[in-house]
């Protein structure tokens, strides 16, 4: 059911002052404005009647004024008025007539619900804002916390591979001794053999062993530089163990494949 709002009572007077009192007071001929066609009589005897009071100036700035009523410019030079919502014959649009104060009240409430909106806009995206933002932190620092647990993966199989190449570098030395022990103790023993032939003996056979001892210690020497090489060579891949790795994976050097016991 539609509210039935309330004429204001000054606006019911004027329009039933227009309606009978057309000596001082009445309409154009469309009926959209009013004209005060007795000022005297308006005010000495119409105005206490409906008022309580005979003072025009009043009337005209304090309560038509006040309503929004608008002045408008007359060729008889006569005081007319015009307000467009107040029409003869069309009471109910009086209801949309505000007296100015309410109106700037009105005016004034809704700025305050406006502003008050917009700062519950602003909170919520503000808040939005921040949610979004400790959304993206988080992300990122779950991403962090996962490079950090592959670096650290990557690291250890990388000191476990060079365990390995220091175990295999260990055993390649081992075997380089070992070799050059079994051919100095076999060196001994010719020379001790040599020793106990008889001088025209050992003087032919120290001719003969000669030539084999200097071919044996250049099977040696070769042999001992052989496994040099590879000793250098395993200590260079030894020395890739300690390049720093990455959040990829590390590369192991070209045509490197450690071995495993």
């Amino acid at each position: 059911m539609q509210e039935i709002k309330q004429i204001p009572s000054f606006l019911s007077k004027l329009y039933e002052i227009l309606e009978s009192e057309q000596k001082a007071i009445g309409w154009n001929k469309e009926g959209t404005s009013f004209q005060i066609l007795d000022s005297s009589l308006l005010t000495d005897q119409i105005m206490p009647q409906y008022f309580k009071h005979r003072n025009y100036q009043s009337f005209l700035r304090q309560q038509l004024n006040m309503y929004g009523f608008k002045k408008l410019k007359n060729k008889q030079g006569k005081s007319e008025f015009q307000h467009s919502q107040f029409k003869r014959g069309l009471k109910y649009q009086f209801e949309a007539i505000f007296f100015r104060n309410s109106l700037l009240k009105i005016k004034r409430r809704n700025q305050e619900d406006i502003k008050q909106s917009l700062e519950s806009l602003t909170k919520e995206f503000e808040q939005e804002s921040y949610l979004n933002e400790h959304a993206r932190l988080r992300k990122q620092l779950v991403e962090l916390q996962s490079n950090q647990r592959s670096l650290l993966d990557e690291i250890r199989r990388q000191m476990e591979r060079n365990r390995n190449l220091q175990r295999e570098t260990q055993d390649v030395a081992e075997r380089i001794n070992t070799v050059k022990s079994y051919q100095l103790r076999k060196l001994n023993k010719l020379i001790i053999i040599i020793q106990k032939l008889p001088e025209d003996a050992q003087i032919s056979k120290m001719a003969l062993m000669k030539e084999k001892i200097l071919r044996k210690l250049e099977l040696i020497e070769e042999e001992n530089v052989n496994m040099n090489m590879k000793e250098i060579s395993l200590e260079k891949q030894d020395s890739y163990m300690y390049q720093e790795p990455n959040l990829t994976g590390v590369k192991s050097p070209a045509g490197y494949s450690p071995k495993t016991k």
